[in-house]
């Protein structure tokens, strides 16, 4: 009854939406489920007809219902020639015949602006096939304030050690955290090699510094953060983007043993070494707890200085904000390390030390092209994403308006976001990461990877030790179950 409700629902509102059952009163129509940058979106479509002529209608939603009204306007007569799409709607449109594969756009600077989508970005099913221009690129990794860099050793330093960070080993990781715990609970000046160079805790602690409860600030209660993100470095070992995920072999499955277990090493060092808002946050069932370790509570943690870092993505830089109007300055984000060796890593041209010294970028939506909308229809719409991607003021509106980092961002785009430019960095060096995560098993990731961790983990201070192992084993075995459980359905 709700299904049919919301149907009927759908098509009131598209017939309230389009003019008539025929005609138009637009050269085309976007379906943009981004609600976000609903306004941006109108405003950029209202410059671009200033410029071209064109009338484009834009129709925004950001509900869980915005499916049910898609699907209906593509059986209508009035289907939008741009939609959104993601990974998860990919083999639903695709099966419908909608979505236009843009290796066979009408113009050859649309093929080539397509094929200029870094690899592991691109909206695919696999067979090379290209479905969608990027609505902008997320990332995520350590964040870290650089005026705490410079309370922990020096502004003197801060630039190199960031540097070195960079490029420095699990190993050297390994031990900054463990040096940087004895510093923050005793005190104790120890130095450190990050990249072969040696750094120096200060003597003394200052205002900053002297906050410090513990090296990271851990959101225990959201198994995202951990089930989705952390697991996704150690799928990036072996599979190299999201369509290799969706179609990973059994061999493939079997091969991110090895990885599975030293990401759940990484994520014992970090739960080991956790602030809290009072004091070091110890595992136990507080650990996992949303009032004293969710979301919310992370952020804060870091953006009062009892943390030096916080695992998260460009998107925090907002809540951070509110808290600490200062602190948003300073940030920046590193990658996280991982304990891979070069037989870990299957895939083809990556290399150790290029894994930690990369941070995962990928992209949350596309638009894509309906290859049922008429001819003239996808030519204009084709158009009008170039545009959008390559002119001057098409990229000022992505950049300005919408707040996105463009994924054809070069070394003139800069935000107030630091993250932002951090991200823009690494992908300008060519130092990223996929998002395999969302290629793996629905609901893997947190349901089984983060909830084993959740549950049975992080609510105790000592772990056996072939727990990562263990881990690992059930992780690869739900894997092939909650596969064979899709194939069936």
């Amino acid at each position: 009854m709700k299904r049919k409700f919301l149907l009927g629902a759908t098509l009131l509102l598209c017939m309230g939406l389009l003019t008539g059952c025929g005609g138009k009163d637009y050269d085309f129509y976007i379906f943009n489920v981004k609600s976000e940058n609903a306004d941006a979106l109108e405003k950029v479509c209202k410059a671009y007809g200033d410029e071209t002529g064109q009338k484009i209608k834009v129709f925004s939603i950001g509900t869980t219902d915005g499916i049910d009204l898609l699907r209906a306007d593509m059986n209508s007569n009035n289907k939008p020639a741009i939609y959104s799409v993601n990974a998860e709607t990919v083999p639903e449109w695709e099966e419908g015949g909608f979505l236009k594969d843009l290796r066979e756009a009408s113009t050859p600077e649309m093929r080539e602006l397509a094929e200029s989508i870094p690899q592991g970005m691109r909206l695919s099913s696999g067979n090379g096939t290209n479905y969608g221009i990027p609505y902008n690129v997320e990332g995520y990794g350590y964040i870290i304030d650089t005026k705490m860099v410079d309370a922990l050793f020096g502004e003197e330093n801060t630039e190199k050690w960031l540097e070195d960070f960079k490029t420095a080993t699990y190993d050297e990781f390994e031990a900054l955290v463990i040096a940087a715990d004895d510093y923050i609970q005793n005190g104790t000046a120890g130095t450190v090699q990050l990249s072969g160079n040696a750094y120096t805790f200060q003597p003394e602690k200052n205002e900053i510094s002297s906050q410090l409860n513990g090296v990271f600030a851990v959101a225990g209660a959201e198994k995202w953060t951990y089930g989705d993100h952390m697991s996704n470095f150690a799928l990036n070992a072996v599979l190299d983007s999201l369509s290799a995920a969706q179609n990973a072999t059994d061999e493939q499955v079997d091969e991110l043993k090895s990885p599975l277990e030293k990401s759940i090493q990484v994520e014992d060092l970090m739960t080991s070494h956790a602030a809290g808002a009072k004091g070091a946050l110890k595992r136990s069932p507080d650990f996992i707890n949303s009032t004293t370790s969710g979301y919310d509570q992370a952020i804060q943690i870091f953006a009062d200085h009892k943390s030096i870092f916080i695992k998260q993505g460009n998107w925090v830089y907002s809540n951070i904000e509110k808290i600490n109007q200062e602190i948003v300055k300073t940030i920046t984000m590193l990658p996280v390390k991982m304990p891979f060796t070069q037989e870990d890593i299957k895939v083809s041209g990556m290399t150790e030390e290029k894994f930690n010294r990369s941070v995962p970028e990928f992209v949350p939506s596309y638009y894509a092209i309906n290859k049922k909308a008429e001819p003239e229809e996808q030519e204009k719409a084709e158009q009008f994403l170039y545009w959008l991607n390559t002119s001057k003021e098409g990229q000022d509106f992505i950049i300005n308006d919408f707040a996105f980092i463009p994924f054809t961002a070069d070394a003139s785009v800069e935000f107030e976001n630091p993250l932002n430019n951090a991200l823009i960095g690494y992908l300008r060096e060519g130092n990223v990461l996929s998002n395999p995560f969302n290629g793996a098993p629905p609901t893997w990731g947190q349901e089984v990877y983060g909830k084993i961790l959740m549950e049975q983990y992080f609510i105790k201070e000592d772990w056996e030790a072939d727990a990562y192992e263990k881990i690992a084993d059930e992780c690869i075995s739900q894997w092939k179950a909650l596969r064979k459980l899709g194939e069936e359905d």
